[in-house]
């Protein structure tokens, strides 16, 4: 089974455990906490064994997840460590599921798949403009889409200052002053009237009152602006040639794998409405900016289509071999992503763990590059470190973490008024967790844990009881009802409810209760524009797990400015998501 990297909260590896009299994840704390620890020794702290993110100063209390009597705060064996990991149990490290992988330096070519859409290619564009006043007769050309050879004739004019300039050059003739002859004939030239038509003209020495206009280049009518006997002034628009002998495709790439793409480079394709396409092109331009919604960048690819099998508009699947060198790199999964950057889980040895920031490069074959903060054979774990992040991050307060404060609020209290500190928001964001966790259950096609479920639903109770009769009370029933019936869905349509439940029941409280907080954990919110079902995913091109259909985005407001009176942004569907 494969994991979300989700909002990685302060208490899912704890919650994730059955809870038992022996803890398996201990928090260590650093020097400094631990001379503060000794120093108020008077004011004795008391924690349960499976969810040390509770605190307490009652020694007859017991946790209000597990219901676990609570033990004294202990911090001379941890402390000793004195490095701000965590600890995790021989036992725990198997039943979290916890592998590690080394950082090794690997060779990156691979192949970089994308889409992209067949264009015009501009430089084959042919606009037909009138450089004087005068009637259109003649036209040859009746509607768009007629085929235009080079030479062919398009339409003759009548103009009578053009004849004025034909009578005026013929004059120069009969004088044979080369001068002038030259001067009046380059006007005729600014008027329009094409060389062949001024050779005729020289040579039969008589005016041309209807004068007849040739295609300079050939190819489609793509647009038809003028009919027989249409008056025409310098500027008018005639017509537009466009010759589809070639096209572009656009292809939407991650600003990721931008630095593996050159001009130049060879591209296979292949094209759903025309098997029988040509299958291959190469890298004609890389635009210069990025999508700041997307994270993708248009690249343009040059492709032969002189058979005209290739129309635009329509699809492409494009190929890229790319060659990237060796890198120092980690599996994908073992990279985690916040609002503190990039991440990943140490394995220290003799089951300690820490976290470390790192700075990534690109991404290819399963594999993520380390720029910096990893050594070649460090070891990294790279399934279960989203459990062991939440805790990693007790390290730099777990001393100064206090119980729940008294509820100062009530039912018309708003949600983003209600007094929720580090530790509640980190709670609720289970609940967050689960629907991240639904869409890529639904979108990469696999079966839901219903293990994972049971930390939210522990957590559920606590909270509605911290929160009796306010708003957020409804919020946490109703996502309640969608996780216990997700356990028995699992997959499929059920599933795919069920996530559209657990969303509506959340929608307040992501709406109104902590947009700025799910805004910087990198999260966007969508809404199927057939079904109006909501989901949450972290970022980029949008996944419809409910099927195929387009997506808006509901952007988070903006508290200092207040909620829009349209929050939404139409995003076209990922087609490589896998939909149910």
């Amino acid at each position: 089974m494969k994991h979300s990297i989700l909002l990685l909260t302060s208490a899912t590896a704890t919650l994730l455990a059955a809870c038992s009299d022996n803890p398996g994840i201990r928090t260590t704390e650093t020097p400094a906490e631990s001379q503060a620890a000794a120093a108020s020794v008077e004011a004795a702290q008391y924690t349960c064994p499976m969810h040390p993110h509770y605190i307490s100063t009652d020694p007859d209390g017991s946790c209000p997840i597990c219901g676990m009597d609570l033990v004294p705060v202990s911090g001379d064996a941890d402390a000793a460590q004195g490095d701000g990991s965590i600890a995790v149990a021989p036992e725990m490290i198997q039943t979290m599921g916890i592998r590690t992988a080394g950082a090794e330096v690997t060779e990156f070519g691979e192949t970089l798949r994308a889409f992209g859409v067949v264009e015009t290619n501009e430089r084959l564009e042919n606009v037909a403009v009138s450089r004087l006043e005068g009637w259109i007769e003649d036209l040859t050309v009746r509607a768009e889409g007629d085929t235009v050879r080079p030479g062919a004739l398009l339409y003759r004019v009548y103009s009578p200052s053009l004849i004025a300039a034909q009578k005026d050059y013929l004059n120069s003739l009969l004088i044979g002053n080369d001068n002038r002859i030259a001067a009046v004939r380059q006007r005729l030239r600014s008027l329009g009237m094409q060389t062949a038509a001024i050779e005729r003209l020289t040579q039969n020495r008589e005016v041309i009152e209807r004068v007849p206009v040739y295609a300079e280049a050939g190819g489609t009518v793509a647009e038809l602006q003028v009919r027989e006997g249409d008056y025409i002034k310098p500027g008018t628009p005639i017509l537009r040639l466009q010759s589809y002998s070639g096209v572009w495709v656009m292809a939407s790439i991650p600003e990721s794998d931008l630095p593996l793409i050159d001009t130049g480079l060879a591209v296979r394709l292949s094209f759903p409405s025309a098997p029988e396409a040509p299958a291959e092109g190469k890298v004609d331009y890389i635009y210069p900016t990025i999508d700041p919604k997307t994270r993708t960048a248009q690249v343009r690819i040059e492709v032969d289509n002189a058979a005209g099998y290739l129309r635009p508009g329509a699809y492409a699947d494009i190929a890229m071999d790319l060659g990237g060198g060796t890198r120092l790199s980690v599996p994908i999964e073992a990279v985690l992503r916040d609002s503190r950057g990039a991440h990943v889980i140490v394995a220290l040895g003799e089951g300690r763990f820490a976290g470390r920031a790192v700075r990534t490069g690109v991404s290819a074959n399963g594999r993520t590059e380390i720029i910096a903060g990893l050594t070649p054979g460090e070891q990294v774990v790279a399934s279960g470190q989203f459990m062991l992040d939440s805790e990693v991050n007790l390290r730099e307060g777990f001393s100064k973490l206090q119980a729940p404060p008294a509820m100062e609020a009530g039912p018309d209290t708003p949600l983003s008024q209600l007094p929720v500190d580090v530790t509640t928001l980190a709670e609720i964001d289970h609940f967050t967790d689960m629907a991240l966790y639904f869409h890529e259950a639904l979108t990469d096609e696999y079966r839901i844990d219903p293990y994972f479920v049971d930390p939210a639903l522990a957590l559920g109770e606590a909270l509605r009881t911290r929160f009796a009769d306010t708003q957020l009370v409804p919020v946490l029933e109703n996502a309640e009802v969608a996780l216990r019936a997700a356990k028995n869905a699992r997959e499929g349509d059920q599933l795919a409810n069920e996530l559209s439940r657990l969303m509506q029941a959340l929608e307040p409280w992501l709406i109104e209760g902590a947009p700025v907080h799910y805004r910087e954990a990198g999260l966007t919110l969508f809404r199927d524009t057939a079904s109006g079902r909501l989901w949450v995913q972290q970022g980029g091109t949008p996944r419809n797990p409910y099927g195929d259909s387009q997506a808006d985005i509901i952007l988070w407001p903006d508290p200092m400015a207040g909620m829009d009176a349209d929050n939404t942004e139409r995003r076209p569907v990922d087609p490589h998501a896998g939909h149910r």
